[in-house]
């Protein structure tokens, strides 16, 4: 159990046994702290860039189209990193964080590395012109919450 952040403490127990107080804990994979939605998206930003890493064979295969390579990436990596996002409170620091992981994997797939100073609404261009609209991953989390 977290103490809120005002100093107020409670002693609760269970069977005549106190229940430690943490400043976070996991709930059903989510992780909820005394700190905010931070720490859970800083969790999902890497566990999703450890998914986007496993496919790199993927993404570096020139057979495939980059529209199955988009989906691709919706279904396997963005999926991983929205879970449980109905409940983040985004900060602007959180909203830069989303924004650079979404950017991240766009590059990825279209093959372009921040050496080759490509802005990054040149790579969203790309991608609209290659497979069409698509909504970028922050709206998608603000439209969860």
């Amino acid at each position: 159990m977290t103490n809120n952040t005002n100093g107020f403490s409670s002693d609760i127990r269970v069977n005549g046994e106190k229940l430690d107080c943490v400043n976070s804990f996991k709930y059903l994979g989510a992780i909820i702290a005394d700190e905010g939605s931070k720490p859970e998206i800083l969790v999902r930003i890497a566990q999703a860039t450890a998914a986007l890493a496993k496919l790199k064979t993927t993404w570096n295969d020139r057979n495939i189209a980059l529209n199955s390579k988009i989906r691709l990436m919706r279904s396997r990596v963005m999926s991983i990193f929205l879970y449980a996002c109905e409940s983040w409170t985004l900060t602007a620091d959180t909203e830069r964080r989303i924004q650079a992981m979404e950017m991240r994997c766009l590059r990825k797939l279209i093959d372009i590395t921040y050496k080759d100073h490509i802005s990054n609404e040149e790579v969203r261009n790309r991608t609209r012109q290659a497979i069409g609209p698509l909504e970028d991953l922050l709206t998608t989390v603000n439209n969860a919450n």
